[in-house]
């Protein structure tokens, strides 16, 4: 198992779960405290200088593990699910560029706030704007050797597909060879009956971990078992990337080397 940190690109502007600064300076201390790669948190990926962060990224020696579609919602309020046409439009198209921005990496691009809520007054047509939005990007993700990596939420951030049986359910329906599951700890352990029982379940669903204690701080400052979840994805042969998507005070510094200090004590 590999180990990245999520970082903000240069175009986003609200806080959010990952560093934030100039890569020249971020990426070699990730580095230097035994991260493999980054999960860039994207905007807009036209708004990225493509060649530098290419060339810091190749410098630095990282992988990139995944592209994060958060700062799409969080900034711009982009959704696949909104009323407006020509915000659904405009969330389709940043979801199309991304899976592009994602090709010069070769990684999965992440979907989780960006599928959007379900209207409980136009139930059925949201969840067909839901289905829609994940289709095209699936379509387009496979023009490119793509995958997409559908992320099950807690309903404190989201009202649909929350669990990640709801998620296997959802992505078998729609049977894209490659749509497959992201699974994050910190939501499984508020959705999941087991988090032991739901990886296993989704064994070969999944391709991507995103790992956070109880509380949302790194691992270690909660009440989560992880070594056992080690144990767990070893014997389940996971070979992936996991990231801890975590809060970042009192800075990105302290807790990036406090969750790497813990996961590698849990035997990663």
């Amino acid at each position: 198992m590999k180990l990245a940190y999520p970082f903000l690109t240069e175009e986003t502007e609200n806080p959010s779960l990952g560093f934030r600064g100039d890569p020249e300076e971020i990426f070699p201390l990730l580095k230097e405290l035994g991260y493999d790669g980054i999960e860039p948190l994207v905007r807009n990926p036209n708004k990225i200088h493509t060649s530098s962060f290419e060339k810091f990224i190749h410098h630095f020696d990282l992988d990139v593990a995944a592209i994060g579609t958060g700062p799409v919602v969080s900034d711009d309020k982009l959704t696949f699910t909104a009323k407006d046409d020509s915000v659904r439009k405009e969330a389709q198209k940043r979801a199309r560029g991304i899976v592009e921005f994602a090709s010069l990496f070769g990684c999965p691009v992440n979907i989780g706030k960006l599928r959007g809520d379900i209207d409980g007054d136009q139930s059925e047509q949201s969840w067909q704007w839901l289905r829609q939005g994940i289709e095209q990007v699936c379509e387009h993700a496979e023009k490119y050797g793509i995958r997409i990596a559908l992320e099950p939420q807690s309903k404190k951030v989201i009202n649909n597909l929350n669990s990640t049986q709801q998620g296997l359910a959802f992505i078998r329906e729609m049977d894209f060879e490659n749509l497959f599951l992201m699974l994050d700890v910190y939501h499984m352990n508020l959705e999941d009956e087991s988090i032991e029982t739901s990886f296993r379940e989704a064994n070969g669903s999944f391709i991507y971990i995103h790992m956070a204690d109880s509380n949302r701080q790194a691992p270690g400052k909660g009440n989560l078992n992880f070594q056992k979840i080690i144990q767990l994805l070893n014997e389940l042969n996971y070979q992936g990337f996991m990231t801890p998507e975590i809060m970042q005070a009192p800075d990105s510094y302290r807790e990036a080397k406090a969750a790497i200090d813990h996961l590698r004590l849990c035997g990663l």
